[in-house]
């Protein structure tokens, strides 16, 4: 079966082929020329007649414009290329340069703070070495109160790690403020600066005592006053301020800071001496509580005991006073009757019985009688009264009372 083909496919097609028929022979027709001119260039070469050699320069001169017009296009076309080829390289560098430079500034700030921290461990370990009697410990700010800023913050330790309330904590050598509140993981820290710290210290100069509390400095700065200073000593400007191990249980000789000004002489409820603290409170970041807890000594005793002796002493026996009217009387005490002793029986060396009496003690226990008449005026109650001069307070007064018959 035929299948039958449309006009303009078939005229496609023949103008196909005769397209292909012409490129063939153009090609051919300039593969003749081309031998045709070699050919004469090689006969001009052999024989050396140069009339062979005009069609050759003909076509050389013919084609040299062409030549140069298609080497400065290929150059351009290479020169572009490689431009391109030249940036995209420049563009590849400078992404891995700039990559770079920024591992290398990442890697400069990581070592920059490094530094920072290793200077800040190698202080705190200087602290901590100074301070081993002290049983310091090393903790890490890790929060702040948003109303007290540098005044009030958290640390990581707590009752867990040995913190109790009241421990100085310390940054750089110098009091940064104590514990207040302690929990198992965290602790509460108390500033110098904070208005509501009062802080036991003394003026290491003149050793006067007073007691430092937080405020504001008229710039706005973070400062402390000493207050109850002895008024007939002037500190001078320099001078170190130290807590004095009073209350609290601090260690003694912690600085604290430096006078910076006075208002002594002014009225009684306005001295105050102004002190500048040593302590950055802008930058704490590590701080070291000093867990010291003063023991009292062992009382020492005798070690050798056996020379002594225990003598009782003599206790002295009151004596009854009696009150009747206004006098007062002591009653003599009356003997109580000695029982008799006994006889003992010895034998004696030849057999015979010794009977020994002992002689009746002359000691016995005192005994106070008082006996009070049923009747009449007799006036005996069975003692003696003697009358005395002023009445013993001790023991107290006999009451007794004597009725008589009408």
């Amino acid at each position: 079966m035929k299948v039958k083909v449309p006009k303009t496919e078939r005229k496609r097609q023949r103008g196909g082929r005769v397209t292909r028929i012409l490129r063939r022979v153009i090609m051919i027709a300039i593969v003749f020329v081309l031998m045709a001119l070699a050919g004469m260039q090689i006969l001009a070469y052999f024989t050396g007649n140069d009339a062979l050699k005009t069609p050759g320069n003909g076509v050389a001169t013919l084609i040299t414009p062409l030549q140069s017009a298609f080497s400065s296009a290929v150059n351009w076309v290479v020169d572009y290329l490689y431009t391109l080829k030249l940036r995209s390289n420049i563009e590849l560098a400078y992404n891995e340069l700039k990559q770079q430079n920024e591992q290398l500034a990442y890697n400069a700030m990581l070592v920059a703070e490094l530094q920072h921290k290793l200077s800040a461990y190698e202080n705190l370990y200087d602290e901590v070495s100074e301070n081993e009697l002290m049983n310091p410990l090393v903790a890490t700010v890790v929060g702040r109160e948003s109303e007290n800023y540098f005044s009030v913050f958290n640390i990581n330790k707590g009752s867990n790690d040995g913190v109790e309330p009241y421990m100085a904590v310390t940054m750089d050598g110098a009091l940064v403020g104590y514990t207040e509140s302690v929990t198992a993981t965290r602790s509460v820290v108390r500033a110098i600066i904070d208005s509501e710290a009062s802080i036991a210290a003394l003026i290491s100069s003149s050793r006067d005592q007073g007691t430092v509390r937080g405020t504001l400095g008229v710039d706005g700065t973070a400062m402390c006053r000493m207050y109850y200073l002895p008024v007939d000593n002037l500190p001078r400007p320099g001078d170190l301020v130290v807590t004095s191990g009073v209350a609290m249980g601090f260690p003694k000789g912690i600085p604290i800071g430096t006078v910076r000004e006075s208002t002594r002489g002014m009225e009684s409820n306005k001295q105050y001496v102004v002190v500048e603290p040593l302590a950055d409170f802008e930058h704490v970041e590590y701080v070291v509580v000093l867990r010291y807890r003063p023991e009292a000594e062992d009382v020492q005793g005798r070690d050798d005991t056996g020379d002594l002796t225990y003598t009782p002493l003599d206790t002295a026996k009151p004596v009854p006073t009696v009150q009747i009217g206004s006098d007062f009387y002591q009653l003599a005490p009356t003997p109580e009757p000695t029982p008799e002793p006994s006889p003992t029986v010895i034998i004696g060396e030849d057999g015979e019985e010794i009977v020994v009496t002992p002689a009746p003690s002359s000691t016995g226990s005192e005994n106070y009688e008082y006996q009070i008449p049923s009747g009449g005026t007799d006036t005996s109650y069975g003692f003696t009264l003697s009358p005395t001069d002023s009445p013993t307070p001790t023991p107290p007064p006999l009451d007794m009372s004597v009725e008589e018959d009408e």
